[in-house]
């Protein structure tokens, strides 16, 4: 990768870093847009199933509902264990 890029593996773990400091959490959710994974940095009192009723940019356009444009933080096609900077 560039020297300028960092992978998912790195943005991932300061998304989880930024929500535990605001005191929130991360949620990551299988994509249906051409696989991958939604990030979702939400209030501890928000559960996986209320998540999962949001509408994503598919059934809502063009950003999904309002929720789902307030939480969603990032798409990822692959996140890999280790860093790959």
């Amino acid at each position: 990768m560039s020297e300028r890029t960092e992978c998912n593996y790195c943005s991932l773990k300061f998304i989880k870093q930024d929500a535990k400091k605001k005191n929130m959490k991360v949620i990551m959710l299988s994509s249906n847009f051409m696989g991958g994974t939604d990030i979702f940095v939400v209030p501890r009192s928000i559960s996986l199933g209320t998540i999962r009723q949001w509408k994503d940019c598919d059934k809502c356009p063009p950003n999904g509902d309002k929720n789902y444009c307030k939480y969603h933080v990032a798409w990822m096609q692959e996140i890999t264990s280790y860093c790959c900077c």
